[in-house]
């Protein structure tokens, strides 16, 4: 066992029960998201609320449009990576999710190929920030928000700071993701800002995660593990996504998600066509899709609020409140990270995360 993190054994099983379900229905054939006779298509997405609302909302429009049959296979974008970098000429699937870190650490021109723009009717409505050019290699679907989410019946007052999860209340009750995730890495990254580092120096975030060890229960592996240990009751608060946090209050959780006043964290991930797809043109109309005003209008409302790239997108509800009417006003709000700088320490980061922190 790690002399860093001491996890539960019901914080354990907390965390195998999100991927014993996912594994149970890809067993089962719960990974056929739906059918058609226009083709076959096999999309990786992450896990938690991206599974979610690819299999409630984007699924269901593509398929409408072009009657394809679509198969979801969730997992971080650190292992699609991995998978695709293994078996490059029959990658396992056509379209690939990738987190910035992930990606800038991925062989690009060994297991991607460039986005068609001129395959694709929604490319030029995206905001001229998320667009790609002719040789890169695919749109920014969506933006993600890392704040803290907290148990509103456990926790009274609402944190306002990264610097709060050091409060002493919050022992045996802070959940982390493990850095294989890009919310464990953005949050490291955080850590080490707020303690002298930074991007280039990591040091001071493993320091912080020692002084913080009193008050952690678990280290999820994937932020969908991080949610489900909220549902239990196994944590309370944590560094986690608002698109993750805003499904478990749709369901009953009483939980709430907060901007801390050094700002939340800035994601944003984009969507790619692996070298050897089934079929090119499905995959690029797959991505199209994504990028939609229909598809990202939904996916910005309840109980998903991701934050939308096409400019015809509509934001109202949640993300309107708490962060800007406009995918402008909500950047603005957020902290961007240096993931150029990041990706050239990524692997070894992890591998000490892996050693150090987790069991």
């Amino acid at each position: 066992m790690s002399d860093l993190i001491r996890m539960s054994r019901r914080a354990l099983l907390g965390a195998g029960l999100f991927a014993g379900t996912s594994l149970l229905l890809k067993g089962c054939g719960g990974n056929e998201a739906s059918q058609g006779n226009g083709g076959r298509l096999v999309a990786a997405t992450f896990t938690g609320s991206w599974e979610e609302a690819h299999r409630t909302i984007l699924v269901p429009y593509f398929t409408q449009k072009m009657g394809a049959t679509v198969n979801l296979v969730p997992q971080l974008a650190i292992d699609q990576v991995a998978q695709l970098t293994a078996s490059a000429n029959s990658p396992p699937y056509d379209v690939t999710l990738l987190d910035e870190g992930p990606f800038r650490n991925a062989p690009v021109e060994q297991i991607l190929q460039p986005f068609p723009v001129d395959l694709s009717e929604n490319f030029q409505d995206l905001l001229p920030e998320y667009q790609t050019k002719a040789d890169q290699w695919g749109p920014t679907i969506a933006v993600q928000a890392i704040g803290i989410g907290y148990n509103t019946d456990r926790i009274s007052t609402p944190p306002t700071s990264w610097e709060d999860l050091w409060k002493p209340e919050y022992a045996g009750r802070l959940g982390l993701v493990s850095m294989q995730s890009t919310v464990g890495t953005a949050f490291m990254v955080q850590l080490a800002r707020m303690r002298g580092g930074g991007e280039n120096n990591i040091e001071p975030a493993f320091e912080a995660i020692r002084e913080i060890l009193p008050n952690v229960a678990a280290v999820a592996s994937n932020p969908g593990a991080l949610s489900v240990l909220f549902q239990q009751g196994e944590i309370d608060i944590a560094p986690h996504y608002l698109n993750n946090m805003a499904p478990l209050t749709a369901a009953g959780t009483p939980v709430d998600w907060v901007v801390p006043q050094e700002g939340a964290l800035l994601i944003s991930p984009s969507m790619h066509i692996v070298r050897n797809p089934r079929e090119r043109e499905l995959a690029a109309a797959y991505i199209d899709a994504a990028i939609s005003p229909e598809v990202q209008t939904q996916m910005a409302s309840a109980p998903y609020y991701f934050v939308p790239t096409n400019s015809k997108a509509q934001i109202s509800g949640f993300i309107a409140e708490r962060l800007g009417s406009t995918t402008e006003a909500v950047v603005d709000k957020l902290v961007p990270l240096d993931w150029q700088t990041i990706s050239k320490n990524l692997p070894t980061w992890i591998e000490r995360f892996n050693r150090e922190v987790v069991v």
